[in-house]
């Protein structure tokens, strides 16, 4: 299966959809032991067709979606003005370098359409975004769970460098994450 997927900015009436991508791509990445009653509730209380409005609501939020015969096949949400957690943002620093100030909060390809350039044209839409919003010489960064080596394949072989580390929290447990930027 090779779509014909185009790119455009999300609007407000894909919040349903987006949330059931959401949670579905979320799942199938994470839930790989099953879902447990700490999954369950993360996913009910964070990937929400509300929380998705608010977010195309949100002036501080860009989201792009990837679409085929009006489906939605993957999305990249940016955050503008968002602090890097790494100390380091750069792995070669610059005196002149701004630290990064805009996040790729999520990149989601449903995995029927892994391996077909979905995420990398979302990936590239979101970097030049991400220029067009930053400061001069500010980098794009990320986060991705350290034992998620499909999406660290990936970055890797679009110029990403991991630059430190943050934890996510889930049900009072920490899950390492790679913080990556590209140099």
């Amino acid at each position: 299966m090779n779509p014909r997927f185009s790119l455009r900015s999300a609007r407000a009436a894909d919040a349903n959809v987006l949330a059931v991508l959401a949670a579905q791509v979320w799942l199938h990445t994470y839930a790989t032991e099953g879902v447990s009653s700490v999954i369950a509730d993360y996913v009910l209380r964070e990937i929400t067709p509300a929380k998705f409005a608010a977010s195309l609501e949100d002036p501080y939020a860009i989201t792009l979606v990837a679409e085929c015969d009006e489906n939605l096949l993957g999305f990249a949400v940016l955050r503008l003005n968002a602090t890097c957690p790494s100390p380091n943002p750069n792995p070669n620093p610059n005196p002149n370098k701004t630290a990064s100030s805009i996040e790729l909060e999520t990149l989601y390809v449903q995995a029927h359409f892994l391996g077909q350039g979905i995420g990398s044209a979302l990936l590239r839409q979101a970097e030049s975004m991400a220029r067009v919003h930053a400061p001069a010489d500010s980098g794009l960064w990320l986060t991705v769970n350290a034992r998620n080596a499909r999406a660290m394949r990936f970055y890797t072989a679009h110029g990403y460098q991991k630059t430190g580390t943050h934890v996510f929290m889930l049900g009072g447990v920490g899950h390492e994450n790679h913080v990556l930027t590209k140099c």
